[in-house]
């Protein structure tokens, strides 16, 4: 209920009352016990429903008149408006149905499907396999043939949106009893685990010291005092959060070594199927998913065919990793996926919103909706400006009576998309396991700029004695600028910024 209240203050209804009713699906009237409760079964009547209303609301009473009043007329004015997004349906695009159907009708081996359960499962390949995909098909399948019950965890909050969006589509459930698919953050997933066993008491200050809360969650399970027979009392209260059969991790190869080991203390790894993109590393480590366990109980699988790209821009981004001394790239182009094309934009593109309006209604010839199109943008491109931060391209944009879904600041990262004219505009840093039609990177060598840098404020290790910190931020800022470029279907618009920029590269 304060769920809701916040979503809709965040969309500007407030001074509003909610009171929460129950919803019996499978019970009529007669089966549920003497009131006053807030719950009503099926055939319930809406003069029914308004009864239960008022027996558990307190009505205001004026003479034989009862009133129930949850708030002004200007404020149920403006929660009815059909541009209002609570009551927007979701309508999917053409892209939307191709992604789809590419979860639904896949053909994988059913090899794949008897290791969930047995093995753990590491799917390896670098942007552009459709690794993000193939854990969809395998969990929807999974569901499909045996009502498994699948939590998908990663640590990019748009891409969580992302695959909700797909699901909420699909209408895939969540439900115990009905199996389904559930998609979150690892950051939510540990933070629910560490207050059902009541290590932490809120969520105050938790994102903060998560570093630490791992660390203290982890001792506590290496010493037992967290003890399978706890993990598993609290499975059992909260079947809802905890109760999987299996578990999906997508990128991999960015969990460090302690979240690891408290995935499998919870599910044992031969509940975890893993996608790891090998070497594009995000949080500061490359992970170990082959440790602490033997062969038998790994199944590695390998993917090097492009799936997303067309095979111009397959080719077109071999080449630019060959030209960075990516001398590792083994991306595939796709023989059967002709075409694609690449744009070079020089200048300040966030003001020429005529290139987007062009881009736009090149896509609409194909039957795409800007929902289908991306746009990522370096962190100089967010402005602090008083309450709500915002991206300069979404704000020029929008000046132009253009619609976006700004996903650049935290908060809108919460919901997903639900109008397919909004573009998605998102930071480089959040672009992973995303996909549009068409893909425009604004301020791409800013966006290498400032990775390079990043490298180069880092600590460095023991292992780096044999190269200099500027040769391994120039690496670490080349392999990062492989995302963003992977994440296109059919065109790639790379803006270069006429500013005076690092030489490095």
């Amino acid at each position: 209920m304060f769920e809701f209240k916040r979503y809709l203050a965040d969309h500007g209804v407030e001074r509003i009352y909610v009171q929460d009713l129950i919803f019996f699906s499978g019970l009529r009237e007669g089966d549920l016990p003497h009131r006053p409760h807030n719950c009503f079964g099926v055939d319930a009547s809406f003069e029914r429903v308004l009864n239960i209303l008022g027996q558990v609301s307190a009505p205001l009473h004026h003479k034989r008149d009862a009133l129930i009043s949850f708030g002004s007329d200007e404020t149920f004015a403006a929660l009815l408006d059909p541009a209002f997004p609570l009551l927007q349906s979701v309508e999917p695009t053409p892209l939307d149905r191709r992604r789809m159907d590419r979860i639904i009708k896949a053909s994988l081996p059913e090899a794949w499907l008897d290791d969930l359960g047995n093995r753990q499962v590491v799917i390896r390949g670098r942007g552009g396999v459709g690794k993000t995909v193939i854990l969809l098909q395998m969990a929807y399948r999974a569901f499909d043939r045996a009502r498994i019950r699948s939590l998908m965890l990663t640590y990019n909050k748009v891409l969580v949106a992302d695959m909700r969006r797909t699901m909420a589509l699909l209408g895939v459930p969540r439900s115990v009893e009905n199996g389904g698919i559930s998609i979150d953050t690892v950051h939510a997933f540990i933070g629910r685990l560490m207050h059902g066993l009541g290590i932490i008491q809120d969520y105050a200050g938790f994102l903060e010291a998560y570093e630490q809360k791992k660390d203290l969650l982890l001792e506590y399970m290496r010493s037992q005092a967290v003890s399978a027979g706890d993990i598993a009392e609290l499975v059992k209260r909260h079947p809802t959060d905890f109760l999987w059969d299996t578990v999906f991790v997508d990128e991999g190869q960015d969990w460090p070594t302690n979240e690891i080991e408290i995935l499998r203390a919870v599910y044992g790894p031969e509940h975890i199927v893993v996608a790891d993109g090998v070497d594009q590393f995000i949080r500061g480590s490359i992970a170990d998913w082959s440790g602490g366990i033997t062969r038998e109980q790994l199944r590695a699988r390998r993917l090097a065919r492009c799936l997303r790209m067309k095979a111009n821009l397959a080719l077109f981004v071999a080449d630019f990793a060959a030209a960075l001394g990516l001398v590792d790239w083994d991306l595939e182009p796709n023989p059967d996926a002709n075409g694609g094309r690449v744009m070079v934009i020089e200048g300040d593109l966030t003001g020429r919103t005529d290139v987007y309006s062009k881009l736009c209604a090149e896509a609409a010839k194909l039957g795409n909706y800007p929902v289908d199109l991306l746009a990522c943008i370096p962190p100089a491109l967010v402005v602090h400006d008083g309450r709500e931060p915002f991206s300069t391209p979404a704000r020029a944009l929008a000046e132009q009576g253009i619609k976006v879904w700004d996903a650049s600041f935290i908060d809108v990262r919460e919901n997903f998309p639900t109008d397919r004219e909004a573009l998605r505009i998102v930071q480089y840093d959040s672009c992973r396991g995303l996909e549009g039609w068409t893909v425009i990177n604004y301020g791409f060598d800013e966006f290498w700029d400032y990775k390079y840098r990043q490298r180069l404020a880092l600590p460095r290790g023991m292992d780096d004695l044999f190269i200099t910190a500027e040769e391994e931020a120039r690496e670490f800022a080349s392999r990062w600028t492989m995302i963003p470029l992977t994440r296109a279907m059919d065109t790639l618009v790379i803006n270069i910024s006429n500013k005076p920029r690092l030489r490095t590269c």
